[in-house]
């Protein structure tokens, strides 16, 4: 009996509860990813502003402020002076950009140089590391990514300073710059720079962890939300179907296992009054139920015909085989006989009488054998199957048929795998196939003929061939050999019922029974599995 698993509603409801789950947890990773993508791309948005911001602010301050500021201190004598809030960029961005952070916290904006003026613009590590990159890759004008900083993460909008024509006269010669920004800053550092060279970087930085933090929290809200909500969806479908599809197919299982079992009529209809796919399998059931009914009392029929048509032709082919059972055992019985009479009138030594005996003997176990053979071919018994040697049952109906053949000067060519395996048969049947085809195959052959049983296996089937070298199967009535009561012989001479019960027997045992024809003989083939259990 086959191990029950689990049930159809049970399945169904563990299979959408997958799905829902799934879907769940695609939806909240899907929100979480998405919702991070727009706080990055919108942290993006606004350090690019910011950058945008602070290079106007140090434009203006180059081009406009600066040179305006330098020509009025011309106007009053006073070169060497230098405003720094109002004439440095770096100060005036710096300066504006603390005002910024006041207002906008989350944002930090600095300008780092290895080489500043100012020692607090001194570079760290990641800005030491940013002007490496840029000075090997000078055409890149910004850089953007996430960097994690003491385990936090930091969205960096890095931009570098390129020195310019307007700058070199506070950043290139010391000797050149006005005497208010060396008394301010001196001469260790900020100058020697050339036109073209990177001289520091500005960079705005903005926290992600929080952000992200709280992106991470409404993911799982709205996992736990939407896997609430399909659990209530889950219930419901859960529900309807077990009510809509399961009840029903319980009730036509319950009556497939009553008919299985004997307790139900195989042609009760079950009723249903349901107007969809399931109330049409229930029809069908019925359908089916009631072919199924019919097809069984038709079977019953066929079985007892079958088992009178066997019958019928094995009592045929026990009466063919009379004339040659006769003379097999008259042969013995009167080499008996005359040993008998000899060992009654006769005198002989102790040796002679000996030999006599054992003839007496071997007479007996010949007829005994034959007796057996032909009692054995006639029990009528169901399909009764065992493990036996095909080679051997040929042996057995040669026994008993050799006479018929031989006595019409057909020659006999065995020709046997050795190693032929042993397969799961029913001997005493198969015994009736192979007789009736060597006798089939003596008749279709004139004298001096032959007839050819070859067997052979592969790696799943037995095979056993009967030729001969007869005038073959006229083909107007190829197709009408395995028919019931179909003969050519005459009247008296068989039943037309061999090749049928044949063929039944083979089909019986999961087999074929294959036939070729020609105008020089004809050749039956019998495949068998070799696992039939």
């Amino acid at each position: 009996m086959r191990k029950k698993s689990f049930n159809l509603d049970l399945k169904f409801s563990l299979a959408v509860g997958i799905i829902l789950l799934c879907v769940c947890i695609v939806m909240s990773i899907t929100i979480y990813y998405y919702l991070t993508n727009q706080i990055v791309k919108e942290a993006e948005d606004k350090t690019q502003i910011i950058m945008t911001h602070v290079k106007s602010t140090g434009d203006y301050v180059r081009e406009t402020l600066r040179p305006a500021i330098f020509n009025a201190l011309g106007r009053l004598n006073a070169k060497d002076e230098f405003i720094i809030e109002a004439m440095s960029t770096t100060y005036v961005n710096m300066q504006v950009m603390s005002r910024f952070n006041k207002e906008m916290s989350d944002y930090k904006f600095r300008r780092a140089s290895d080489n500043p003026m100012n020692p607090n613009n001194k570079a760290d590590s990641l800005h030491m590391e940013m002007l490496s990159y840029f000075r090997t890759n000078p055409d890149l004008k910004s850089w953007k990514g996430i960097v994690t900083i003491n385990d936090k993460r930091y969205l960096y909008r890095i931009n570098p300073v390129v020195m310019d024509t307007p700058c070199l006269q506070c950043h290139g010669n010391p000797a050149d710059a006005p005497a208010q920004l060396i008394k301010i800053y001196g001469k260790s550092s900020g100058f020697g720079w050339e036109i073209g060279n990177i001289v520091g970087i500005n960079s705005v930085s903005v926290p992600l962890d929080i952000a992200f933090v709280q992106i991470k929290g409404l993911a799982i809200k709205a996992f736990i939300f939407g896997f609430s909500s399909l659990f209530i969806l889950f219930i419901a479908l859960h529900l309807t179907f077990k009510h809509i599809v399961t009840k029903p197919i319980n009730n036509l299982s319950k009556i497939f296992k009553g008919i299985a079992s004997g307790e139900e009529p195989l042609g009760k209809a079950i009723p249903t009054t349901q107007k969809d796919e399931i109330g049409d399998l229930t029809e069908s059931f019925n359908t089916l139920a009631r072919h199924l009914l019919e097809a069984q009392e038709k079977l019953k029929k066929t079985a007892q015909i079958e088992k009178k048509m066997m019958e019928t032709e094995k009592y045929s082919v026990i009466g063919q085989l009379s004339a040659g059972v006769a003379h097999e055992i008259n042969n013995p019985l009167g080499g008996m006989k005359l040993c008998f009479n000899n060992l009654l009138i006769t005198e002989m030594d102790e040796a002679t009488k000996k030999e006599h005996i054992e003839i007496i003997n071997s007479g007996f176990n010949r007829i005994q054998n034959i007796v057996k053979q032909l009692l054995d071919f006639s029990k009528n018994t169901p399909l009764s199957l065992s493990k036996s040697s095909i080679n051997k049952i040929i042996d057995n109906v040669l026994i008993i048929s050799e006479y018929t053949i031989s006595r019409k000067g057909i020659t006999i060519v065995r020709n046997f795998k050795d190693d032929l395996p042993d397969i799961f048969v029913d001997r005493n049947k198969l015994e009736q196939v192979f007789l009736n085809l060597f006798l089939n195959a003596a008749q279709s052959m004139d004298e001096k003929g032959i007839l050819t049983i070859k067997s052979w296996n592969d790696d799943y089937y037995c095979y056993i061939s009967v030729s001969d070298t007869g005038k073959g199967i006229p083909e107007n009535i190829q197709s009408k050999i395995f028919d019931p009561f179909f003969t050519t012989k005459s009247v008296g001479e068989g039943t037309g019922l061999g090749l049928t019960v044949s063929k039944a027997i083979i089909e019986h045992h999961e087999g074929e029974l294959l036939v070729e024809t020609s105008e020089k003989g004809s050749k039956f083939t019998i495949k068998l599995p070799l696992l039939l259990l």
